[in-house]
């Protein structure tokens, strides 16, 4: 008896022990995800920041803005300078949104930066500049965010 109540035991901890076993495998899962998700964000955030010095740097180097230019075919130095800076403060806006998309970013930060994306673009001629000069520099998703969210309508500029 005393032989069968210890199996019956043994019983119950082997369950309990392969309940924990799955609950931490659970958790390692959600941590690896999580970390995945980190790592992408900063990958981007990198990558767009690369992007941003580089735009920098042309556009403080009249030697470089000037190859530039005639590269890009623009019509003058000022103007490809003031798209490069442009397009620089929308890859930050661009940033913040996936920064935000990963919860690196909370919704009063947020609302700050939307009221401003939004407001560029709904500013005279602004929705013309936004497709002409600086929606192709940016993601799809975050092209699709802006026109959607910022209430754009597609045959507004058509």
């Amino acid at each position: 008896m005393n032989n069968e109540r210890i199996k019956n035991w043994a019983h119950v901890a082997e369950i309990f022990s392969g309940i924990a076993v799955l609950v931490t495998l659970v958790f390692l899962i959600l941590e690896i995800r999580g970390n995945s998700d980190l790592i992408r964000a900063n990958t981007f955030n990198r990558s767009i920041e690369s992007l941003i010095d580089y735009r920098m740097q042309i556009a403080s180097n009249e030697t470089s803005l000037r190859v530039m230019t005639q590269h890009w075919g623009v019509d003058s130095a000022e103007l490809l300078r003031r798209q490069l800076l442009v397009v620089n403060l929308w890859s930050i806006y661009e940033k913040t949104y996936f920064s935000r998309q990963y919860g690196l970013v909370g919704p009063a930060e947020w609302e700050r930066f939307e009221s401003r994306i939004c407001g560029y673009v709904k500013q005279e001629d602004g929705l013309k500049f936004w497709r002409e000069n600086v929606a192709n520099f940016m993601t799809d998703e975050f092209r699709d965010y802006v026109e959607s969210r910022c209430e754009v309508s597609t045959k507004a500029s058509d």
